[in-house]
């Protein structure tokens, strides 16, 4: 069969591959495949795949939850969270060092607070974003008196932070880590730290075959003297007092220091017929053991503006036995309180409590056995075992301050 030539028309024989008579290619071409190698294939598809992973973990570390962890402070979005040891809202407190009593028992807060970038309160923001709080001391497995912190909470005594924790510690305490874990709403976690490290406090005993204090103007001179000689620093200072009366009262100014009573064969107690005061600008506390104090009527018998405790003491024919008043934090443990206008009176500004307990005391035939006025912070004052007989108005509670009666006796 013969075919025409596309280009010039001419008959073509069968099968002819050029044109007889113009001499052109007249069969149709076919493009020949580019070959691709494999190799080339396979790293194509690794490298989509790594894209696709790359973009899978980039979005992973975008919307999962994330922990964040500091000492003192921690930054999270806009905000700073901080704990601080003062009202200073802006200043984070990491360490706490503190010193200590052996045996004495204390309480601070530790305080947050919440700022925004531009330095405002945004405390009610982040509390609307969190879930929940909790508070847990860690590190003190040896400790011979761990210390003990309690739920962070608002407490209206401390109005200018969101939530704060009591700590609750004594001078045996040592080091441990205090941790705030936040958990947020989104899934993220907080976790706020701070050590708290108590240091033991050097011990001086003063005794009355070493040093003259039988008489108040000898007495006085001995605790101006070592007022002198310690300058504040921080030490235990224990005066040990022979059992005689001192007809004046004595001021304790310069230096927090323990006084302990004594009793002779013949029963005779170490015993004030003046007024004691506490006036120390330094925050130890200044004890008082096994003594009387005795009063015409007027006057206040125990008083103080800094933190004192008295125990196994009597006070009888005062207008006050004790008082607490300015930041003072006072509390009396088996006394006895008998003939007062008023026995105990806690009127007092502070913000710190030590010790809520004020347990063994006897309010006997006072007009006024407890009268609360003012109270620092809202812990609750516990009476266990006191007995309150014969007054003519055993609690006069004008603060509202929480109490525990449930273990006294009230007539």
């Amino acid at each position: 069969m013969e075919h025409k030539c596309p280009w010039c028309g001419g008959d073509l024989p069968e099968n002819a591959a050029f044109c007889p008579h113009c001499a052109k290619f007249v069969r149709p071409r076919k493009e020949a495949a580019v070959p691709r190698p494999r190799r080339k294939q396979v790293l194509l598809g690794l490298l989509i795949l790594a894209v696709f992973l790359a973009v899978g973990a980039g979005l992973w570390l975008v919307f999962s939850p994330k922990t964040y962890d500091g000492y003192g402070e921690v930054r999270y979005g806009d905000y700073q969270i901080l704990l601080s040891q003062s009202s200073d809202r802006f200043t984070p407190s990491p360490t706490v060092s503190v010193q200590g009593e052996p045996e004495g028992q204390y309480r601070m807060p530790a305080r947050l607070f919440v700022n925004s970038s531009d330095g405002q309160d945004a405390s009610e923001a982040f509390l609307a974003e969190m879930e929940a709080v909790s508070a847990a001391f860690t590190g003190q497995e040896d400790s011979p008196s761990p210390m003990v912190c309690s739920q962070p909470a608002y407490n209206p005594g401390v109005s200018e932070c969101p939530l704060i924790s009591l700590i609750d510690y004594t001078g045996e305490s040592g080091t441990a880590e205090l941790v705030w874990t936040f958990q947020m709403k989104n899934g993220d976690t907080i976790h706020l730290r701070q050590t708290y490290e108590i240091i033991p406090i050097p011990v001086y005993d003063y005794y009355p075959e070493e040093y003259p204090m039988d008489t108040s103007e000898e007495l006085q001179a001995l605790i101006d003297s070592i007022g002198t000689q310690f300058g504040n620093d921080e030490a235990i200072i224990n005066l040990h007092l022979p059992p005689v009366t001192y007809e004046d009262g004595i001021t304790l100014q310069d230096q927090s220091m323990n006084l302990y009573g004594s009793t002779d064969a013949d029963g005779n107690r170490t015993t004030f017929t003046g007024p004691v005061q506490v006036l120390t600008h330094y925050g130890a506390i200044t004890y008082f053991y096994d003594m009387d104090f005795v009063g015409d009527g007027s006057g206040n018998g125990l008083s103080g503006s800094a933190s004192f405790r008295a125990t196994g003491c009597t006070f009888t024919g005062w207008d006050t036995g004790v008082l607490a008043y300015g930041t003072s934090w006072a509390n009396v443990i088996g006394c006895s309180f008998q003939y007062n206008r008023i026995g105990f009176r806690f009127d007092s500004s502070g913000e710190y409590a030590n010790h809520s307990m004020f347990n063994d005391n006897q309010f006997i035939g006072n007009d006024v056995g407890v009268q609360l006025d003012n109270v620092p912070t809202d812990v609750k004052l516990n009476f266990q075992g006191s007995v309150f007989q014969g007054n003519q108005m055993s609690i006069d509670n004008r603060c509202s301050q929480p109490t525990d009666l449930s273990q006294a006796t009230l007539d």
